[in-house]
């Protein structure tokens, strides 16, 4: 497999890209706060919608904002948050639908009849509706968000898993094993988990690019991440107001949005293609 994703990524210069694109925003996102000596949430009101230095201002490398708040330390900072709720958001959606789908696939019967109506009913609720009453009912921090955002993202996992199980189940290995008198728990979670596992990873980095997205159009609209914690749909939300005139607000954070967004999206689905035992005989 391995060989596989190296001639793969080979072919394939944009995936490259996109990579190096992630590791380059993780990286910044981490090392820009360290190095700075600015306060990203202490107003400079001297500084007030300063625009970037190379556009003829005194802001620094992107402006500052309506605060006089270094635009590229906020940025930076909204980056993070979006990474850290895009990733813990899609680990525990993968947990609890892997879960679900191990149990579901392998009981079957009324338990998975059950639990797939429990799944159906989820999925029968708009999205974003949901979250925001979720989001109302608990306190707006980023830990809540993480919640609320994983418990809407389980139910891929468990129909992928569950439909990966029912085949597995039948299979020689998963009946040796039963008849050598195997735990249910050992045969789930050292037998058949391994054989699923690259389908539900595969799809958490699909589904960390959509929750990098609901986190920053939550907060967009008021209803994700609160001060004193910075998201970049916070900035992108700060300056509509300013877009006739400071313009590098919304337009740096939503370019950096869409770069983290768009450049983990196309790694998510280059790993669900190349996870896919059906490419290698179609060579899609």
């Amino acid at each position: 497999m391995s060989g596989r994703l190296l001639g793969e990524l080979y072919r394939r210069p944009i995936i490259v890209a996109a990579m190096t694109v992630v590791i380059a925003l993780v990286a910044s996102s981490i090392l820009v706060p360290l190095i700075s000596d600015l306060d990203a949430s202490a107003p400079r009101l001297s500084k007030r919608l300063e625009a970037p230095s190379w556009a003829g201002g005194d802001g620094g490398l992107l402006g500052t904002d309506s605060l006089g708040r270094d635009l590229l330390l906020r940025i930076m900072l909204g980056m993070r948050t979006s990474f850290a709720v895009g990733a813990f958001a899609a680990l525990m959606g993968a947990v609890v639908g892997t879960l679900v789908g191990l149990i579901s696939g392998y009981f079957g019967g009324v338990v998975d009849a059950v639990l797939m109506r429990l799944t159906d009913i989820e999925l029968a609720f708009p999205g974003i509706l949901l979250v925001m009453v979720l989001v109302r009912a608990l306190d707006r921090g980023v830990i809540a968000l993480v919640i609320v955002l994983g418990s809407i993202s389980w139910m891929l996992y468990a129909r992928v898993v569950r439909s990966a199980v029912l085949t597995l189940r039948t299979t020689e290995l998963v009946t040796a094993t039963t008849g050598l008198g195997a735990t249910t728990p050992r045969i789930l979670f050292v037998h058949v988990l391994p054989n699923v596992a690259a389908a539900a990873v595969s799809l958490m980095a699909v589904t960390f690019a959509a929750m990098m997205l609901a986190e920053a159009s939550l907060s967009f609209i008021g209803f994700g991440v609160q001060p004193p914690d910075i998201s970049l749909g916070s900035i992108l939300s700060s300056g509509r107001d300013y877009l006739s005139t400071s313009w590098w607000i919304s337009t740096f954070s939503g370019l950096f949005l869409l770069l983290g967004v768009l450049s983990t999206n196309l790694i998510g689905s280059w790993l669900q293609r190349v996870t896919d035992p059906l490419s290698i005989h179609t060579g899609s």
